[in-house]
């Protein structure tokens, strides 16, 4: 196996890092694990002008057999996009704060056992998500959260007064928000109404702070979930989010989900976009899945179907007929294969 391991120096420098160490010793530990199952390995590096995308691609012109993003979840998502379409498996060593993907595809958390999965486990082809002209692995949203994301990353900045200064403006974007009329089409279907807070489209299962809005949300099906929170007050939606980070379904009223392979959605006015983090733009959104999109090195137990000790990727019921409107159904469970 032939490997090019791409490193963040700047990964797992923060306190909330979940992995403790320099980069020069998480270089050194991820090289030796690896060579000590035989596997070739030479280091590039990120810079600024690119984190990742562009040294992944031409890591996979050069037929890599396996392309490791070893920082946080930015670098994995820019190294998975260098890999969109390729023959070169992306390998996951998870050294940032919430590895959302990592967590979502059950890749162990230290170096030692993301290792493991890279030498000895299997490839598995997951799907990717694209919103206008922008791929996501994880989520994208549109509408209240979308706007939030500039104050979020705000709070995530130095200083106390840097913190206070986004926790202001997320206050304050909550405020002035507005509910929006919109019309949405599922899969090329008829248009129809909804006056919603928020639409979020899930690939993933988890996302943003380790949030999962969709507990059978599955990467390798070829659909997305869609999560329209209709007719919301501000605090139905803080309550419901409340309710989301502390692992709870009880309190989730007229929360509309659709398993659908791709949207159409149009606003009485502009709507913040966000994808993964990163803001989009405005309405109107076209979304759509690209099905085995990505090939990304996995446990050997997830990719088999087999079940893991901490869950496996889920395989939701799929229904191939039209999708219906209806409320969430806190009894949906994964099917293994």
């Amino acid at each position: 196996m032939r490997a090019v391991l791409i490193m963040n120096s700047a990964s797992g420098t923060s306190t909330m890092a979940t992995t403790e160490g320099t980069p020069e010793e998480h270089e050194a530990a991820i090289l030796g694990k690896l060579r000590s199952y035989g596997v070739e390995v030479e280091v590039r590096q990120t810079t600024p002008e690119d984190p990742g995308a562009g040294v992944a691609a031409q890591a996979a012109a050069e037929q890599a057999d396996v392309v490791i993003a070893a920082g946080g979840d930015g670098t994995v998502h820019e190294v998975a996009l260098g890999l969109i379409g390729t023959h070169s498996a992306l390998g996951i060593i998870a050294l940032g704060t919430m590895n959302n993907l990592a967590h979502s595809l059950h890749i162990p958390a230290t170096i030692e056992e993301a290792c493991a999965v890279i030498a000895t486990g299997e490839t598995h082809a997951i799907d990717v998500g694209k919103i206008n002209d922008l791929f996501f692995l994880e989520v994208a949203g549109v509408g209240l959260e979308a706007a939030f994301f500039p104050a979020a990353e705000e709070m995530k900045g130095p200083g106390l007064l840097t913190t206070l200064r986004g926790l202001f403006n997320g206050l304050r974007t909550l405020l002035v928000f507005q509910q929006a009329k919109l019309r949405i089409s599922f899969d090329e279907r008829q248009r129809r109404p909804y006056t919603a807070i928020q639409v979020t489209i899930c690939n993933s299962r988890y996302y943003g702070p380790q949030f999962e809005l969709v507990p059978g949300a599955s990467m390798d099906d070829g659909r997305l979930d869609v999560v329209i929170f209709k007719n919301f007050s501000k605090l139905e939606y803080i309550r419901h989010a409340i309710s989301i980070s502390q692992g709870k379904r009880a309190y989730q009223p007229r929360v509309i989900h659709r398993h659908v392979r791709s949207m159409r959605l149009n606003a009485d006015h502009p709507l913040e976009i966000q994808a993964d983090g990163l803001p989009l733009g405005y309405t109107p959104a076209t979304v759509t899945i690209i099905p085995g999109a990505l090939h990304v090195r996995v446990p050997a137990p997830v990719a088999s179907g087999r079940q893991p000790s901490d869950g496996q990727i889920a395989h939701p019921n799929v229904d191939a007929s039209p999708p219906e409107t209806r409320s969430w159904d806190t009894s949906r469970r994964p099917l293994r294969r």
